[in-house]
């Protein structure tokens, strides 16, 4: 376009545009060494090529390149790239690195591992955009950039998981039902309207995650290594409503015992509260929605300063009703051989829970109701025990009553785990380690390859 030059930066009408693409220009440029000398626009003034025209092809010569613009944004430093990095770290050792304490971690971000995975796709992309290859997802362990207006900051439309990599008896490397996982956040989705993650890649992301990390392992019998996947709404909008852009990452981390108490680890103490509610009918309790949690920092708080390890909430229709401790579920066993737990509703269906229950039934003989628990109905109990993949199987000494400071105990003194809530666990463990000597429920076993 030859004769009439157009100063874009002192036309109004354009000037936002200019804007838009100059900065897509010099984000490529400071990446990848694009030219980012300033546009000249010209048209002929009789032809029918208007500035519209003009303004609208450059916006899409640039929008073929959008997505590998975003696939390198997380990784301007990376070290990872398509010439074998990715493959190496996915054959290089599985054993345990050998200068790590792992035996004296406690539940938390006890080193920084290698690699994470981050992928991420726009409104209506749909699931099938989700990746499951390894040389576009991991990551090295670092940071993610946020616009401040990201939907997860703002409206806190985000959703995670919780699960653990065992090294078995056998020094293998193996995720503890991870369909499962896979299974809630995809319900989870559903509800806080996320596009939902394929199975198949949800369980490949973390095996690949694994395989990557795998020297963050701890040897058997001193710890798992943690994963935790998030699915949240990534992209910058003012109003209220669904994100245009969505990410999913999973990161992960040697961990030992969420309780901590040493080498013989004794059952926790809990505090009933009855001001606060976790979480009510029709809400979000269900799912693993990442607002569930902050509103029980409080109590959970003022509960410790009490000197208890957790606090057990109760269900906002009153009379006692128990529904989880901490973030955890809550389970009571009766002298006839039965167990109690709170049925779901307003609670996780935790993946330990299911498991737990499906082990009490058909291992060990156990009646076990999914219903109504009250504190009353404890007072009738012989064991108590809270589960989850943090907590694994953890036995309940006491639980006390902060409105009349009555104390129910388990057990004689409420110092020894019960002989159920110990099979229960002994049996537990050895299907995740590999232990078991008829190797049944081997199809809850993901081997790490």
């Amino acid at each position: 376009y030859s004769s009439k030059k157009i100063n874009c930066d002192e036309d109004p009408r354009y000037t936002s545009e200019v804007r838009r693409i100059r900065h897509t220009i010099t984000s490529f440029h400071s990446i990848h060494s694009f030219d980012s000398e300033i546009i000249d626009m010209t048209v002929e003034g009789k032809e029918n090529v208007t500035r519209d025209i003009v303004i609208t092809g450059v916006a899409l010569l640039l929008q073929g390149l959008t997505s590998y613009y975003f696939s390198s944004k997380y990784c301007e430093s990376s070290s990872l790239s398509n010439d074998g990095s990715v493959d190496a770290a996915l054959s290089k050792s599985m054993e345990p690195d050998p200068s790590t304490p792992f035996e004296s971690f406690g539940f938390g971000l006890n080193v920084e591992v290698d690699f994470m995975w981050i992928d991420q796709i726009n409104e209506g992309a749909g699931s099938a955009a989700y990746s499951s290859e390894p040389r576009l997802c991991l990551k090295p362990m670092g940071e993610i950039r946020l616009h401040p207006a990201a939907t997860v900051l703002n409206y806190g439309q985000s959703l995670f998981e919780g699960m653990k990599a065992f090294r078995r008896i056998d020094g293998s490397i193996a995720l503890f039902r991870p369909e499962r996982n896979a299974s809630r956040m995809k319900s989870g989705a559903a509800r806080l309207l996320i596009p939902p993650i394929p199975e198949k890649v949800f369980v490949k992301a973390c095996n690949d995650l694994v395989r990557a990390n795998a020297k963050w392992v701890p040897p058997y019998g001193k710890g798992a290594l943690y994963l935790r996947p998030l699915l949240f709404g990534s992209g910058a909008a003012l109003g209220v409503k669904p994100s245009t852009q969505y990410t999913f990452c999973i990161y992960c981390s040697p961990v030992g015992d969420y309780f901590k108490k040493g080498s013989d680890p004794k059952p926790i103490r809990l505090q009933a509260i009855e001001d606060y509610s976790r979480a009510a009918p029709g809400g979000v309790g269900s799912v693993k929605a990442a607002g569930n949690y902050a509103p029980c920092f409080k109590v959970q708080k003022e509960v410790k300063e009490r000197g208890y390890d957790e606090a057990l909430f109760l269900s906002v229709l009153g009379n006692g009703v128990i529904e989880e401790a901490g973030a955890s579920n809550f389970f009571a066993v009766f002298p006839d051989n039965s167990i109690v737990t709170p049925s779901l509703g307003t609670i996780l269906p935790g993946i330990t829970r299911e498991s737990v229950i499906e082990l009490a039934r058909n291992i060990f003989g156990c009646t076990v109701y999914e219903r109504q628990l009250t504190l009353d109905d404890l007072k009738d109990a012989s064991e108590a025990f809270c589960c989850g993949t943090g907590a694994s199987i953890t036995a309940v000494g006491s639980v006390n009553i902060a409105s009349t400071e009555e104390s129910i105990i388990f057990g004689e003194d409420g110092t020894t785990m019960g002989p159920l809530t110990k099979s229960i666990k002994e049996s537990l463990l050895a299907i995740q380690m590999g232990t078991n000597a008829e190797n049944n429920y081997s199809n809850w076993i993901h081997r790490i390859e």
